[in-house]
């Protein structure tokens, strides 16, 4: 029977949590640099950092640049602490992606850090004023979740000038000098459709509030499930703008109107944006007398408290917002800052909202 060795990074970790209970430390002198661990253990520069890094993370560590890492004294964290800014162009209450940033916080408030939120505009060129201000309260860093495709480069960029981490979430990110952080939205629309295929759906199409080129999340969703309906070679694709966005009571008549039209022209399985879509969707079944999952299929994606709302049992796609948010606190306090794009994994959670084809005789 073969025994599973502990990695180096933990037994490092290990080692360096024992010396804390020792007592063997000072709070006023760093406890280790990730040149003293190579040297000591004779390991890599990452495997030190990955060591260092999960301490950090559990608020047992922290870091002064240039100096190492040191203990985190609980009486005098907030002292020590640094503020970084988050800015999201719409309510935080909205989506699935405030978990990542709840998360995040926990993180930085166990570090005695802080991470402040504030609401910005969906054009990106409106929010540079805000951007601006937070530069000048000194914040250390930030962390922007764009609406669309663009961001305000020269204000970002200034931040960087001053070694200031900038972090772009859950968007796909094409400037090299700014890290970001974005889910497998193109594996999970893949994987979604693969599971509707599975079950004998031929007629699947794609349901949301915004074109694919509208925003960068949406159009890697739709990419995905293109390409596994493409690959099967049984199968079309088909896009449905829902005109929601701004149109009230009015926009629920509309998607009811599409998922009757849609049943009509014999869809029997509708992939949405989101879990909120989702859920409407699912609404609009019910109203119309359609079963679940024997007339029509329904997915969703984030794995929310909309897939399983009422009676909705969804099928989604889950994100994993705990590494989400250990992956936003990790960029933003790496003493080296080596900008790179982070894709974190996502699963698909079957549910009851997905069954197997059922053919009209």
């Amino acid at each position: 029977m073969t025994v599973k060795q502990t990695p180096l990074y933990q037994v490092i970790a290990n080692d360096i949590e024992h010396l804390i209970k020792s007592n063997n430390f000072n709070y006023n002198n760093p406890i280790c640099t990730e040149k003293s661990l190579c040297e000591k253990y004779q390991v890599s520069r990452i495997t030190a950092k990955h060591a260092i890094t999960k301490l950090e993370n559990r608020g047992i560590l922290y870091r002064k640049r240039g100096l190492g890492s040191f203990v985190a004294n609980p009486v005098i964290q907030n002292v020590l602490g640094r503020t970084f800014a988050l800015v999201i162009p719409f309510s935080t209450t909205q989506g699935g992606i405030f978990r990542a940033i709840e998360n995040a916080n926990q993180i930085f408030s166990n570090l005695g850090h802080q991470l402040t939120i504030h609401i910005g505009q969906a054009q990106a060129s409106e929010n540079t004023e805000l951007l601006e201000n937070l530069f000048n309260q000194n914040i250390d860093g930030v962390v922007y979740y764009p609406w669309g495709s663009d961001l305000p480069e020269k204000i970002l960029n200034t931040f960087r000038e001053r070694e200031k981490p900038v972090v772009i979430l859950d968007k796909t990110n094409k400037h090299p000098e700014f890290h970001s952080v974005v889910c497998d939205n193109y594996q999970g629309g893949y994987m979604l459709t693969e599971h509707l295929l599975s079950y004998g759906h031929t007629k699947i199409c794609y349901l949301s509030r915004f074109k694919p080129e509208e925003l960068s999340s949406i159009g890697e969703r739709y990419r995905g499930y293109k390409d596994c309906l493409l690959a099967s070679k049984n199968a079309e694709p088909k896009f449905v703008h829902w005109d929601a966005v701004g149109k009230g009571q009015e926009s629920y008549y509309m998607l009811q109107h599409l998922v009757n039209t849609l049943r009509k022209e014999e869809y029997t399985a509708i992939l949405c944006e989101n879990d909120e879509v989702a859920f409407n969707v699912y609404m609009c079944c019910q109203n119309l007398g359609y079963r679940i999952p024997e007339d029509m299929n329904i997915t969703g994606f984030d794995n929310i408290e909309w897939a399983t709302t009422g009676s909705a049992q969804i099928t989604t796609i889950d994100q994993n917002f705990g590494l989400i948010g250990e992956a936003i606190t990790a960029a933003l306090l790496d003493e080296e800052y080596k900008p790179r794009n982070q894709t974190v994994p996502v699963q698909l959670i079957p549910r009851t909202s997905t069954g197997k084809a059922v053919k009209n005789t």
